[in-house]
């Protein structure tokens, strides 16, 4: 997609829910893909990355599901 990058900068809440309301942070629900504690990170990234290069509505549910599960 992108040739040559060798640096990228994310920027997003630090603390999941419901930790982040305690903090007064916002906080994203379901656990984001790129933490450590997210169980189906990977799966999730990989199927994003094949709707980006193939886009498709049929590739939407496995995407949500897997998101939801992490």
């Amino acid at each position: 997609m992108l040739e040559d990058v060798e640096k990228t900068v994310l920027r997003a809440p630090f603390a999941p829910a419901p930790r982040g309301l305690f903090t007064g942070s916002p906080s994203l629900s379901p656990r984001p893909p790129y933490f450590v504690t997210n169980r189906t990170g990977r799966t999730t990234l990989e199927r994003l990355t094949a709707f980006t290069t193939a886009p498709g509505v049929h590739r939407l549910p496995g995407i949500f599901l897997s998101a939801l599960r992490g």
